[in-house]
């Protein structure tokens, strides 16, 4: 994500009071928060995780759902944009929030044991840099659900310097930043693609 004082960030904060009345929640973040809670539930197989990480959390919306899966789970949340995370703490009071980015996560090594990105992932900075960081704060087993905007490979290709990526460059990043692709799947009518990597 990038650095808290960016035109993108300052963009998020302004956007922070009507952002959960926004169409986007219904339409676009609320079935993909669904999914990838279903998804990451799957790949557990009953196992409730202690600790589950937000990155780019915005109001807390995917905590208050994965909460509603493991109501006995620690949420944490980590966004770079003041507003959201005045908000997220209002609208979600058990739940852990701090200003952050995912290039510089204020978690300690190995402490989560699943962690989430919705519709955020084009925005980060330095992409790699990024999932490094959530490796980083992943415990031996945990997994990392990125949920982003997917591309055919093709129009890949013609859009120069997209940040959207497709499924082979999604697994490749995943890859190089230590995390073993488990489950890639596209979502909300194929809009938007899901990987899901576990830490060795």
């Amino acid at each position: 994500m990038s650095n808290p004082e960016s035109e993108d960030v300052q963009k998020f904060h302004r956007w922070s009071r009507s952002y959960e009345r926004s169409l986007g929640q219904i339409f676009l973040f609320g079935p993909v928060h669904k999914a990838v809670v279903a998804l990451v539930a799957a790949r557990l197989d009953g196992v409730t995780p202690a600790r589950v990480l937000d990155v780019g959390c915005g109001t807390g919306r995917l905590l208050r759902r994965a909460a509603l899966r493991w109501p006995h789970a620690r949420m944490i949340g980590v966004d770079p944009a003041s507003g959201m995370i005045e908000q997220a703490r209002r609208l979600t009071p058990d739940a852990e929030f701090a200003i952050g980015s995912g290039e510089a996560l204020p978690l300690p090594d190995a402490s989560v044991d699943a962690a989430f990105s919705t519709v955020s992932f084009h925005h980060w900075a330095d992409q790699l840099a990024g999932i490094r960081e959530v490796a980083r704060t992943l415990r031996p087993g945990g997994c990392f659900c990125l949920a982003d905007g997917a591309l055919p490979a093709v129009l890949g290709r013609l859009i120069p310097h997209t940040r959207i990526h497709t499924r082979k460059e999604m697994r490749a990043l995943f890859e190089e930043a230590g995390l073993s692709v488990s489950v890639q799947k596209r979502i909300v009518a194929g809009g938007v693609l899901a990987t899901i990597g576990q830490k060795v």
